[in-house]
């Protein structure tokens, strides 16, 4: 500008314009300085809001960064102790069940246990009571010998007034057939008691009143043979005989009655 007027052509004016333009060019020399100011200036607060900016923006990165790596953490320690959770409970609930499994296989055994006490309770019950049949059959048969070597000494008294043997002999045959078929009974009788019984006492007792029924059956023959021979036989022989079988029958009986009432006093606790 300042060399456009000094060499523009034309004429030269007066001090005032030259004050003039000289201010006009100060002027506009000031207005360009403040606009190249105003520029830089502007450019500066750009580049310091483009580096705040950018310190923001990557200090919001590293925020995030950090955020983030504490969410994975955070995220990270839940799962661990949702798991641990989640195994404490399964073995939590494995423990209940494997305890009630137990619980329940015991309940079992003891149901089991029980069951198998109460059919050996009624198996021994009925054992017993076939048991004591069985000694009350044998006590029976007994008693019928009983009565047969009561029949024998009392028809044997009237039979050996008989003066002929042959008649004799005659007459005590039906008698020693009734004695026969006593002793054949009782013989069935005290073999099915021994397969019952199962006590040893038991056996024991039948063992005494076979052998007390096998002496009156001596008794018997001899007593058959006085009276047949035309002797007197002693009478104290055949009471002796029937008491003992009596005696050991009563005892066969008795043994058999106290297994019985103990199986019910084991049944009943």
């Amino acid at each position: 500008m300042g060399w456009f007027i000094l060499l523009a052509p034309g004429e030269v004016g007066s001090k005032a314009d030259w004050f003039f333009g000289a201010g006009v060019l100060c002027l506009a020399l000031v207005s360009l300085w403040q606009t190249a100011s105003i520029q830089r200036q502007a450019n500066q607060r750009a580049a310091a809001a483009a580096e705040r900016l950018r310190t923001e923006v990557l200090a919001a990165h590293q925020r995030m960064a950090r955020e983030l790596d504490v969410a994975k953490q955070r995220h990270k320690a839940e799962l661990e102790s949702q798991q641990k959770l989640h195994a404490a409970e399964l073995e939590s609930q494995q423990k209940r069940h494997e305890a009630d499994l137990q619980s329940q296989q015991r309940l079992h055994r003891a149901e089991l246990d029980g069951q198998h006490r109460q059919a050996q309770t009624e198996h021994r019950h009925l054992r017993n009571q076939l048991q004591r049949q069985a000694i009350i059959e044998v006590s029976r048969s007994v008693g019928e010998h009983t009565q047969a070597l009561a029949t024998l000494w009392d028809r044997g008294a009237s039979i050996l007034t008989a003066a002929d043997r042959s008649e004799r002999e005659q007459a005590m045959r039906p008698i020693f057939e009734q004695i026969g078929q006593v002793v054949h009974d009782f013989s069935i009788e005290i073999a099915n008691a021994h397969r019952i019984v199962d006590d040893d006492r038991l056996h024991q007792a039948l063992t005494g009143v076979n052998e007390a029924v096998l002496m009156a059956i001596g008794v018997a023959q001899d007593v058959s043979a006085d009276i047949v021979d035309g002797r007197t036989s002693q009478p104290d022989r055949i009471s002796q005989a029937q008491r003992l079988m009596q005696e050991r029958a009563a005892e066969a009986r008795r043994l058999a009655w106290d297994l019985l009432r103990s199986g019910l006093d084991d049944a009943a606790e």
